[in-house]
């Protein structure tokens, strides 16, 4: 399989710990999105259910003439109490272990880092056997690309904050 990951553009509303909240993309997000995939195709793409995402893919899926695909599973982690709030109002030092530890350290009522990787690791590794010979995109959120960029380099779930997701980014697996 030949696999892309998107993430989404920034939403309206900026730099928040967004989590499973269903905020649409802004304008600049949008923007972000389609110079990302200029010049590119899939054979097969999958989505977030999430309306940051999913609009997106659908909107893709409908110009490109490709299935899509959208997957509960896909959605983002659930961060708890820190939803919808910033760095500021939380604190850089919960951030900051959180992010060192995120089994030990997670928000209150947020979701656990074992349950969101293995309801990730489902989906894809269904793709991943139903799609071996096609060009995939996923469009998704920080967490869940963390997830299958862990799941594919070999690395422990626990280090998935090492791992930099930036707004829109798109990268390419071949495998």
């Amino acid at each position: 399989m030949k696999l892309d990951l998107l993430r989404h553009g920034v939403p309206i509303g900026g730099r928040i710990y967004r989590g499973n909240r269903d905020d649409p993309l802004s304008k600049k997000g949008w923007q972000q999105m389609l110079d990302s995939i200029q010049g590119k195709s899939w054979d097969y793409i999958a989505s977030s259910p999430l309306i940051r995402c999913a609009k997106f893919a659908k909107y893709l899926s409908k110009n490109q003439t490709t299935r899509c695909e959208i997957f509960n599973n896909f959605k983002e982690l659930d961060f708890g109490d820190w939803q919808g709030k910033s760095v500021d109002s939380i604190g850089q030092t919960l951030i900051d272990n959180f992010k060192l530890d995120p089994v030990n350290h997670r928000p209150l009522n947020a979701e656990n880092l074992y349950a969101f990787q293995a309801r990730v690791l489902s989906s894809f590794k269904e793709i991943e056997l139903h799609h071996t010979n096609e060009l995939v995109l996923i469009v998704a959120h920080a967490g869940v690309i963390r997830v299958i960029k862990s799941y594919l380099l070999n690395l422990p779930i626990e280090k998935m904050f090492t791992i930099e997701v930036i707004c829109a980014s798109s990268e390419h697996f071949d495998f």
